[in-house]
């Protein structure tokens, strides 16, 4: 049961992240579809690489992002 929490949370935080990203995304398909040839399969291999990787790595810049800075007490 945990594990699926996990795996629902993870897939809420791929939606989120890429409805943050709608236009970058559509950016990379319009470049995508302007390409012929060897070029377009090129860019295509490293659009696909690239978002996988950016989806894989959600975890890890959540944590970094959560962690706040401990202040500092004032003399």
């Amino acid at each position: 049961m945990k594990y699926i929490k996990k795996l629902i949370n993870w897939i809420k935080d791929i939606l989120k992240e890429t409805i943050a990203q709608t236009f970058t995304l559509l950016g990379f398909f319009i470049a995508w579809l302007t390409l012929t040839g060897t070029a377009k399969d090129i860019v295509g291999v490293a659009i696909i690489f690239s978002t996988t990787l950016w989806l894989l790595t959600i975890g890890l810049r959540k944590d970094s992002d959560e962690v706040t800075p401990q202040k500092r007490s004032s003399k």
